[in-house]
């Protein structure tokens, strides 16, 4: 495959790899493998993400294996916990590493799909003479989504990757979206499980690998919230009981637009602290000058 340039993001993955981790793309590297210990202890430790990634990574590879991908599930540190492949592709899989217990983190394996994703904390597409070390340049490449937990916190990331040297361009946008889509639902799946007793609502339209839905308890104040509607709403991280109630009663028919829960936070954080816009966006976890900002553009009065 002749005439790839880097895509958005690549460029930076590189720098890293000449800079900070000073790295020679010529040496020669093989794959780190874990020992059996160690694969069960971080499995063990992270079971609910395997557990509820499998079904989809089992329904992902039935609709890309005809373009030769496997398709592994790594944690926030690089490691594969599992893999869907072909019979065929077994042996190709352990030659590149493409097993579980193999470590792809970007600052060993250089710019790879795997690594760069978790790096860059968006989804992304490495091919062939994308990837960093030489030796890699004979992948076809591979495309990855993050994967964030219940906490809105990154967990790891979900790859196709292929060695199988198809031509996968013509596809790229469409295995993008797929994989996007999938990871979304891996997400929802950890968050729904998360909060089985909490009312589940989503704060607008899903963009990346990330949903914005929020859990709240019967009395409308937020237990819960994926990694979209932290950013949506300037959110911080961990527990979010300190906010105040998102709603003071939820119509189950109704869908709760982005908009009106943004307002009606804000609203009930400036009721809270008497009109004070410090004091109001201390509550929120946001900077004072964020919060002016949103009620400037919301059209609201501290």
């Amino acid at each position: 495959m002749t005439g790839i340039t880097p895509q958005t993001g690549l460029s930076e993955s590189w720098i890293r790899c000449s800079t900070s981790y000073n790295l020679d793309p010529a040496e020669r590297w093989e794959t780190r493998l874990l020992s059996q210990p160690e694969l069960r202890f971080i499995s063990n430790r992270t079971r609910l993400l395997i557990q509820h990634a499998l079904p989809e990574m089992e329904r992902l590879h039935t609709m890309v294996m005809a373009l030769g991908f496997t398709v592994m599930l790594a944690d926030a540190n690089g490691v594969v916990l599992s893999r869907q492949t072909s019979r065929d592709d077994l042996t190709g899989c352990r030659r590149w590493g493409f097993q579980a217990g193999a470590l792809w983190d970007e600052a060993n394996a250089g710019t790879n799909s795997i690594g760069t994703c978790l790096q860059e904390k968006k989804p992304v597409m490495v091919l062939q003479s994308q990837h960093w070390r030489l030796c890699f340049r004979g992948l076809t490449g591979g495309i990855a989504a993050p994967l964030y937990n219940a906490s809105g916190k990154l967990a790891g990331v979900l790859n196709i990757c292929s060695f199988a040297g198809n031509d996968i361009l013509p596809f790229a946008g469409l295995l993008m979206e797929t994989m996007t889509t999938t990871a979304r639902k891996i997400e929802e799946r950890l968050f729904r499980e998360f909060f089985p007793n909490e009312t589940i609502i989503t704060l607008g339209l899903a963009t990346a690998s990330s949903t914005p839905l929020v859990a709240l308890n019967t009395d409308g104040h937020v237990q819960g919230a994926t990694h979209a509607s932290r950013e949506r709403m300037h959110w911080p991280e961990g527990e979010l009981e300190h906010l105040p109630a998102l709603m003071n009663f939820l119509d189950s028919e109704d869908e709760l637009s982005f908009r009106k829960a943004e307002v009606h936070v804000i609203r009930s954080a400036l009721a809270t602290t008497q009109g004070n816009v410090s004091a109001a966006a201390r509550t929120l976890g946001i900077s004072r000058s964020t919060l002016h900002r949103k009620i400037k553009m919301l059209n609201l009065m501290p």
